[in-house]
């Protein structure tokens, strides 16, 4: 997933748990704001026009809509769909954290495959050579 999308997403739900709000009552705009508040909480520095190519995403897969007529980046809202996308982000990464050791060995080995196949090659290869020149 687009770390922008989740950027905006995050910081909407962020903003509803700090203010006990429920997803009907909150309205956002993409703007300098929303960019200023997202480099505060993640320390990634994003442009408007990035955020609005999240939003149009967004609007797309209907995580965020609009509240009301008028500027296609102002008056939005998240809907049922993006908070999903933010609560299950979350316990992922929850998960991702609480793992047992050999869960994280072996996540680790399935992420490097192609790095254990290059090295068990090498020292195949090394033991060969190895083999062929002592014979002699």
């Amino acid at each position: 997933m687009d770390e922008r999308v989740l950027a905006i997403l995050s910081n909407v739900v962020d903003w509803m748990e700090k203010n006990g709000s429920t997803h009907n009552t909150v309205s956002f705009a993409i703007d300098e704001s929303l960019v200023n508040e997202i480099y505060e909480d993640s320390g990634r520095q994003y442009s408007i026009t990035e955020l609005e190519t999240a939003a149009d995403k967004c609007l797309a897969h209907e995580w965020i809509a609009h509240r009301s007529l008028g500027a296609k980046y102002s008056s939005l809202t998240i809907t049922e769909k993006g908070l999903g996308i933010v609560r299950s982000k979350r316990k992922q990464e929850s998960d991702r954290k609480n793992r047992k050791i050999l869960k994280k060995i072996s996540d680790y080995i399935e992420d490097h495959k192609g790095l254990f196949v290059f090295l068990g090659l090498a020292v195949a290869v090394a033991t060969l050579i190895i083999k062929l020149l002592t014979d002699k």
